[in-house]
C-alpha cells in the first residue's frame, strides 16, 4: 500500500511540474515589442518589414533643416550601419548627442514640400 502511495505522489508531482502558464482567452500577445534597438541599416534595407511598426533606434544626432511655421522638424540619426531622418515635434537634440528614439517607421513622408523616402516619427526620446 505504501508503494502505491509513493507512486501516486510521484505521478502527481510530475504532472504538476508539467503545467504551463494559463493565458486568458482573447489575450493579445505582441508579435515583436520594440524593446531592443534595431540597426538603422536594417530598417533601410528591409523597409517593407518595418513600415508602420514601432522601433527603437540609437545613434548620433545631426541637426536637420529647420522649417518655419511647422511644428515638425527633421534631424538625422546616424549609427554604424546607416542614417535615417527622424521627425520630431519637440526640441531637436544637440549636434553629436547620442540619443535613443522610439518611433514609427513611415514612408514616404513630406514636410513643407520636402519629401523623405523613409523616416521615423519620434514618439519618445532618451
Amino acid at each position: 500500500m505504501k508503494r502505491c502511495l509513493w507512486i501516486f505522489l510521484v505521478v502527481v508531482l510530475v504532472l504538476l511540474g508539467c503545467t504551463e502558464k494559463e493565458s486568458t482567452v482573447g489575450e493579445k500577445r505582441p508579435e515583436r515589442e520594440a524593446s531592443r534597438t534595431v540597426p538603422i541599416g536594417e530598417i533601410i534595407r528591409y523597409k517593407e518589414r518595418y513600415l508602420g511598426k514601432d522601433v527603437l533606434v540609437r545613434g548620433r544626432a545631426e541637426p536637420g533643416l529647420a522649417f518655419e511655421f511647422v511644428n515638425e522638424q527633421p534631424y538625422l540619426l546616424v549609427d554604424d550601419t546607416g542614417q535615417i531622418w527622424v521627425i520630431t515635434s519637440g526640441v531637436m537634440p544637440e549636434r553629436d548627442a547620442i540619443v535613443t528614439v522610439r518611433g514609427t517607421v513611415l514612408s514616404p513622408y513630406q514636410i513643407k514640400g520636402r519629401r523623405y523616402d523613409i523616416v521615423i516619427k519620434e514618439n519618445e526620446r532618451q
